[in-house]
């Protein structure tokens, strides 16, 4: 009896260190980088601090220098959960087994936008001349292409990337490009000193908003746990909405579903950049 007392026991006790070395190891998430990395962890700061009281652990977050970086690591399952656009976030699920953590704002407007005071009035106004864009795995710069296309401009600018918005509207006020396109909710998180003449051209609606997903592997208790967490989450109602100030939602079979037209647009540019 005493035996069977002391293998309880011991029982007991490693299940409590395993607990305790998991409460004190960093549930890594990493976020899309549309803005600069200080700017960008500044606007999750909230967020983090929300979910490290709720689950009672370290979180850390962290970004990447592009679109193709974040998503090679995802592929590799560095990070516990990431935040992705929408197109690469059902990719994510389709292709490599990842699971849906929480979606953020449902739709965003993608702008088109030039300089308030710029020689750009229409876009056949654009010929001949560069626009700027975050990386092609991007959802804006997809919706950018896209326009462009419709416009029949895209053998007639010259396309280049930005590595964030706040970047994209420094070029644009120093005229180093003529177009810039960002999402309205990503302007909400811009820091203070970011010039903002911008006018918009256009605008594409309704375009669907990030969605956090988990890794495979990631054990069901932490999963259950981070995705309670970021549900009970509750944005600052005097700031404007963004990916990182919005009621985090799951989306519905038909939501995901309505997502996969734009997987194959992932798949083609990820496979045009490798």
């Amino acid at each position: 009896m005493a035996l069977r007392l002391s293998r309880r026991a011991a029982l007991w006790l490693l299940a409590a260190l395993a607990g305790r070395l998991r409460a004190a190891t960093p549930l890594r998430i990493a976020l899309s980088p549309f803005l600069s990395p200080t700017a960008l962890l500044q606007a999750h700061r909230p967020l983090r601090e929300h979910l490290e009281r709720r689950l009672q652990r370290p979180v850390e977050m962290v970004t990447a220098k592009d679109f193709r970086a974040l998503l090679e690591a995802t592929r590799r399952h560095e990070h516990d959960a990431v935040m992705l656009p929408a197109h690469l976030a059902r990719l994510a699920m389709l292709d490599w087994g990842y699971t849906q953590l929480a979606g953020t704002v449902q739709t965003l407007d993608v702008l088109v936008l030039v300089k308030d005071d710029g020689p750009v009035h229409s876009p056949a106004d654009l010929r001949g001349r560069r626009v700027g864009m975050l990386d092609a795995l991007s959802l804006t710069a997809t919706v950018g292409r896209q326009w462009l296309a419709a416009q029949d401009l895209v053998d007639r600018v010259t396309m280049v990337d930005q590595p964030s918005i706040n970047s994209a509207l420094y070029a644009l006020e120093r005229g180093e490009v003529a177009m810039i396109v960002a999402g309205r909710t990503q302007l909400n998180n811009l820091p203070a000193a970011t010039p903002r003449r911008e006018r918009v051209l256009a605008a594409v609606r309704d375009i669907p908003g990030p969605v956090y997903v988990a890794r495979p592997g990631l054990p069901a208790a932490d999963l259950a746990a981070l995705r309670a967490a970021m549900l009970s989450f509750e944005p600052d109602t005097g700031l404007q909405p963004s990916a990182a100030n919005s009621a985090p939602r799951l989306l519905d079979a038909a939501a995901l579903a309505a997502l996969d037209p734009y997987v194959e647009i992932a798949r083609r540019a990820l496979g045009e950049l490798r």
